[in-house]
């Protein structure tokens, strides 16, 4: 009876003919897994194109569209974001995120104890996720000039393809595009 070799992605474990059932179950466990798991979270599917959907400290889904965005008093960053083929430098315009937060009541200003251990997670319309701290946003911890960008370089970004900009890293990885969902979590509540 001759050997058999492979090598799991998902263990990351070369094994012998007589691992190779396990593996394969463990597998199938994890395909199952992940099945349950974009039904129970999907990735913004039946989001509203037109709006953004926040959540918050009342667990009522706020849409917070276009016109409200642009009633809000806006700044300007500038970002310099490395990338694989060099820097990608943009102007971005848009209201600061704590000011949209606060707006639609996600976060409570005047609970400075609670902001230090909340997150706020920003999911595009293709399901890409970013996570901020919200004492790095707060005026009372860090005051980052994060931006919900309603303009780039000048030109106007249509409902569905507003952008959340964190414009001191280093990278672009967390500034999301396409956003279609900001929640404001509690410790207890992350998922």
């Amino acid at each position: 009876m001759s050997k058999v070799e492979c090598f799991s992605p998902i263990t990351e474990v070369y094994c012998d003919g007589g691992e190779v059932g396990p593996m394969i179950a463990r597998s199938f466990a994890f395909g199952v897994g992940m099945l349950v798991a974009a039904t129970q979270f999907p990735l913004c599917a039946a989001e509203p194109q037109n709006s953004i959907v926040i959540t918050g400290q009342t667990n009522t889904p706020v849409h917070f569209g276009i016109e409200e965005l642009a009633g809000l008093p806006a700044i300007q960053v500038k970002t310099a974001f490395h990338t694989d083929r060099g820097t990608n430098t943009a102007f971005f315009e848009g209201p600061l995120l704590w000011t949209v937060l606060q707006k639609v009541g996600a976060i409570d200003p005047d609970k400075h104890r609670e902001q230090v251990s909340q997150t706020v997670i920003i999911t595009g319309r293709d399901g890409y996720r970013a996570v901020l701290a919200i004492g790095e946003i707060s005026p009372e911890f860090e005051a980052k000039q994060v931006i919900l960008a309603e303009r780039m370089d000048g030109k106007s970004l249509d409902a569905d393809h507003l952008r959340v900009v964190v414009p001191l890293d280093k990278r672009g990885g967390r500034s999301v595009r396409d956003v279609a969902r900001i929640e404001v979590l509690l410790p207890s509540e992350s998922k």
